[in-house]
């Protein structure tokens, strides 16, 4: 590994610290824990083993068929990946990337734009901090394909993960200056990057498959149709770049340069992105069938996420067959200023193979995006295309024992709190509480307690294939909303029966040490009982 490389690294590695989400710990016993009193007993009356309980997962490790075409994957995707923080002002990082590369992300985003210094990746219309294009280039080429030393607690780390990698380049660049930005590309990506000259090694008619692209980078080129001006676009916001400061952006009326909205793309980048041409969509675009020629080869339709809630749910059918034909990247709507997340389980549900998350905060959304990429590296099978709008009824059955060893917000001395199970669908969501209890303070080491429930519960409801469980533990508040402490995600599944340990993460998205024992159970029930709860 060169100096530069290992700077990265480094630097990745600390950047790892703060954002790194460890939902990956349920795939595998845990670790070190401590039992509470409580649960040791019922463990005890039951005749179960603690011993042979911690050496059970609470999680299914999947299995991913790497030899399907590309479309029909969901890929873990990041939206703005340069950024570390919020959106407008936000600092970009070369680092950013090897971290997200780290955990798996298959499809990353680069914004680059022209400046006195050369190209530079920041946020256009903000006052985000920017970082060189070649910085960039260059993290991104040394973590595709690397092994995962740079992530930290990854289930993964010093695996090798050579799934193909999208990236999707926003380019700013006048066509003057657009061949710099190419050079730079293909120095940094060397024979990982694909081009055209790729396209005469397979067979014709081929659809690729990730197996036919391991260790490989996609480049997304946007294409400008001729008619471009009456495709109906989302206005876009332009910036002035100061010459005396390259780091600090202004917002300038997007009116002024009306007729340089869409930078037109030079032949020698446009030919880097064979395999992905990536264009904004047009009215009725769910609805068309964009053939080649007019339009390019392995044509992306980029839409924003505005335009697709727009059209469901009635639209559902026509985007379901869409996503058939077509690769599509959904991206969070602009209004989105503190890099909040749109809901993936709707573009999912969609079809969207790419639903492109901010990956700066660990909200409910990006954990839902974790559990159904965990275990894997960054992609998942679809399920076939009928099966995105069908349901079957389950019964699902589970025991709720107690939580042991949850850290003891500061300044408390003790608390109150229940547990909250929550069913997460496309279409909403159902859940479930215990009641309130009041902890127990463990004696020897007095910032960890303990929660006893002994409660069960039943649901029957239609689930789809993207049916996920979300476990929560909140903290009771006097006053104002109660608050969480820990919780846990996992695509419904994915989840192991029996008796088990769940491992619960802090709102961070990192390990606590606490556990909560629980038992769970689910069936195919009988068909016409529909959509009812029931409570044991």
């Amino acid at each position: 590994m060169n100096t530069s490389t290992h700077d990265h690294c480094n630097d990745a590695r600390v950047l790892a610290e703060r954002l790194f989400v460890e939902t990956e710990l349920n795939l595998h016993p845990p670790k070190d824990i401590r039992l509470s009193p409580e649960v040791l007993t019922f463990l005890a009356s039951e005749s179960i083993d603690p011993s042979e309980l911690v050496r059970q997962a609470a999680v299914r490790m999947p299995i991913v068929d790497d030899t399907l075409p590309i479309k029909d994957y969901f890929i873990s995707s990041s939206h703005n990946t340069y950024l570390v923080s919020w959106q407008i002002l936000g600092r970009a990082s070369a680092e950013a990337y090897t971290h997200v590369l780290s955990r798996n992300a298959r499809c990353i985003e680069i914004d680059v734009w022209s400046s006195s210094k050369g190209p530079v990746v920041t946020h256009g219309y903000t006052l985000s901090r920017s970082v060189p294009f070649f910085d960039v280039c260059e993290a991104i080429g040394a973590a595709v394909g690397a092994k995962g030393t740079c992530g930290v607690g990854h289930t993964n780390a010093g695996e090798h993960n050579d799934w193909p990698v999208f990236v999707s380049l926003e380019c700013h660049v006048p066509v003057g200056k657009q061949d710099d930005i190419v050079e730079i590309m293909k120095k940094t990506w060397g024979d990982k990057l694909l081009t055209t000259a790729d396209a005469a090694t397979l067979p014709p008619g081929h659809l690729i498959t990730p197996r036919d692209l391991k260790g490989r980078i996609i480049l997304m080129v946007e294409y400008y149709p001729d008619d471009v001006g009456s495709l109906g676009l989302e206005p876009e916001c332009k910036t002035l770049i100061l010459p005396d400061d390259d780091n600090v952006q202004y917002d300038i009326n997007p009116q002024l340069e009306e007729p340089h909205r869409h930078s037109k793309i030079v032949d020698s980048l446009a030919q880097l992105g064979f395999y992905a041409r990536s264009m904004k969509p047009l009215k009725g675009w769910e609805k068309t069938d964009f053939p080649s020629p007019p339009y390019p080869q392995n044509l992306m339709l980029n839409v924003s996420e505005r335009s697709l809630l727009t059209l469901m749910p009635r639209g559902l059918p026509d985007l379901v067959w869409s996503a058939g034909k077509f690769l599509r990247r959904v991206y969070p709507a602009g209004l989105r200023l503190n890099s909040s997340n749109l809901d993936p389980l709707v573009e999912w549900r969609s079809g969207t193979q790419l639903a492109c998350l901010n990956w700066q905060h660990c909200d409910e959304e990006m954990l839902l995006n974790e559990a159904l990429f965990t275990g894997t590296m960054g992609y998942v099978v679809k399920p076939p295309l009928g099966k995105l709008k069908e349901k079957r009824n389950v019964r699902v059955t589970f025991e709720i024992i107690g939580a042991s060893s949850l850290p003891l917000p500061q300044d408390h001395r003790s608390l109150s709190g229940h547990l909250v199970v929550e069913i997460v669908q496309a279409d909403g969501k159902k859940d479930w509480r215990t009641t309130r209890a009041q902890c127990s303070v463990d004696r020897e080491e007095k910032d960890i307690v303990d929660f006893t429930w002994k409660e069960r519960h039943e649901w029957q409801f239609d689930a789809d294939e993207l049916t996920f469980l979300r476990l929560k533990v909140i903290k009771d508040e006097a006053f104002g909303s109660d608050s969480l402490l820990t919780v846990f995600c996992v695509r419904l599944s994915q989840i192991q029966h029996g008796w088990k340990l769940i491992q619960l993460l802090d709102t961070k998205g990192k390990h606590t040490g606490a556990t909560v024992l629980w038992h769970f159970t689910m069936s195919i029930s009988e068909v016409g009982w529909r959509d009812s709860c029931q409570v044991a």
